[in-house]
């Protein structure tokens, strides 16, 4: 049965002669056709991107946008604000320069980054500077002489030699007496000189005489000696009853071995409070050499 077609419109049924005018019927009401209709690809969609972009895998990268976050990374783990501040700077003008770049730098995540972190590594190195500051504030108390001359008196008691000078700070944890009978009589075993001497901690002229202490002309005139500082605050009391001025400070007992007092002298005998001036008079006050005094001693006895 040979298929119905309207008149004039090219035969395009099975059969003989099926297809060989090459003509593709129209597809209006009344049309048949065998032809399956032609694929058609739909159209490639491309994103917008602003004149003179560059793809984002292809953008360089800002390098102070880098540098701030290393920077930043090197503030958390040990540079603190040194690294901190700069990696902050860098960031904020790496965002900078690329949002000027119309695209063409990348790099702002590395930048936000470096701020980021270089804000928190700087107030993370104050936070801890400030604690530490706290806590060395703390242990200097109001009229301690750490707070006015790192020299003013001994920080901490026990025994420390210059040369062959020994320095003593009495325990307040014992009586003045039975510290001394300990000093004197070990002193005395070896051959020594034990001098005591009075202080208070806001006197400068003990201050001056402790920072002397370390000077060579001062060792060798206190040669062999077992210098005995005593607070006057603290042992006033036992001071007084060894008939040790009280009043005014510094003065030098040199004490027997039974840890009586001697001969004294006072930091009158000499005028400034400089080497060249305390050592010889010391060294004269040890040896028993000193016969003009410009004060008399408290003990009324001169050896």
């Amino acid at each position: 049965m040979t298929p119905f077609r309207p008149h004039g419109a090219p035969y395009t049924g099975l059969g003989p002669g099926a297809g060989q005018t090459g003509q593709v019927p129209h597809q209006q009401p009344g049309y048949y056709t065998n032809h399956a209709p032609p694929y058609v690809q739909a159209p490639q969609v491309l994103h917008a991107m602003a004149p003179g972009a560059v793809a984002p895998e292809l953008r360089r990268k800002e390098s102070k946008a880098v540098a701030s976050l290393s920077l930043g990374l090197l503030s958390l783990v040990c540079l603190g604000a040194f690294a901190g501040v700069p990696a902050i700077i860098l960031g904020s003008l790496a965002r900078r320069d690329i949002d000027r770049s119309q695209g063409m730098l990348g790099g702002e995540r590395m930048a936000i980054g470096g701020v980021v972190t270089g804000l928190f590594g700087t107030g993370l190195s104050l936070v801890i500077g400030v604690a530490a500051l706290a806590s060395a504030l703390s242990l200097v108390q109001p009229g301690d002489p750490r707070s006015e001359s790192p020299m003013l008196r001994p920080v901490a008691t026990g025994t420390r030699s210059y040369g062959a000078l020994d320095v003593v700070d009495i325990d307040e944890r014992q009586s003045l007496k039975t510290s001394l009978a300990g000093i004197t009589q070990a002193a005395s075993s070896k051959g020594r000189t034990v001098v005591l001497q009075t202080y208070v901690r806001s006197s400068r002229e003990c201050a001056d005489v402790a920072s002397a202490l370390p000077d060579s002309r001062m060792q060798n005139a206190l040669a062999n000696v077992t210098l005995v500082r005593v607070d006057v605050d603290k042992f006033e009391s036992e001071l007084r009853a060894m008939r040790v001025d009280t009043e005014t400070v510094p003065w030098f007992y040199k004490l027997d071995s039974a840890s009586r007092p001697t001969d004294a002298i006072s930091a009158d005998e000499w005028d400034e409070n400089t080497v060249t001036n305390m050592a010889p008079v010391l060294d004269d006050f040890v040896h028993g050499n000193l016969s003009s005094r410009r004060s008399p001693s408290p003990l009324g006895i001169e050896l």
